[in-house]
């Protein structure tokens, strides 16, 4: 009888090695380094999928909105020729000035009789409505975007006492009519 072990034929792996010096060192290295680039090459590629990707999408984008701009930019846009510019700015120094002399001349106990001149010398029709004075009048300016028409309001309030002098700050409104 034979006492050899007996090799099971099905398990054996073949194992390859190469010597540790010579052509098979050689040759070994140079598939790991054309493994690991074409590894790098696959990264790459993927990198520069990703950002090809991104710049055609940036590119659509910008494309889109120059194509809104074009098409619909004029609704928010509004031309101001040079005289609606002269009185827009005249419309503002007016406001500033009302505020301005307001506060200077409007102080708390100016009697009834300063305050109706006050309104008369800025063009203001005075009325008494319970305990406050009103003014208010219908002007031009230079309406912005969003406005139909360059009509504004420009008025003033003061409140009063029982005796019709001052009580309170003054208080000046202005607006544009026919906006959104």
């Amino acid at each position: 009888m034979d006492t050899s072990p007996q090799v099971d034929t099905t398990q054996v792996e073949t194992v390859r090695t190469h010597p540790p010096f010579g052509v098979g060192t050689g040759l070994s290295l140079w598939n790991a380094v054309v493994i690991r680039r074409k590894v790098d090459e696959e990264e790459q590629l993927k990198k520069t999928g990703k950002r090809i990707l991104i710049g055609t999408f940036a590119l659509l984008t910008l494309a889109i909105f120059a194509w809104g701009y074009f098409q619909f930019g004029w609704m928010f846009y509004r031309y101001h020729s040079t005289t609606c510019l002269q009185r827009g700015k005249a419309y503002k120094t007016r406001i500033e000035m009302l505020q301005r002399d307001a506060h200077e001349r409007l102080r708390i106990g100016t009697p009834k009789e300063d305050v109706m001149r006050f309104f008369k010398e800025n063009g203001l029709p005075v009325s008494l409505h319970g305990d406050e004075y009103e003014g208010t009048i219908h002007t031009d300016g230079c309406a912005p975007a969003g406005c139909g028409s360059d009509a504004a309001l420009l008025g003033l309030r003061v409140k009063a006492d029982s005796r019709g002098a001052v009580a309170g700050e003054p208080i000046v409104g202005a607006l544009y009519t026919n906006c959104l």
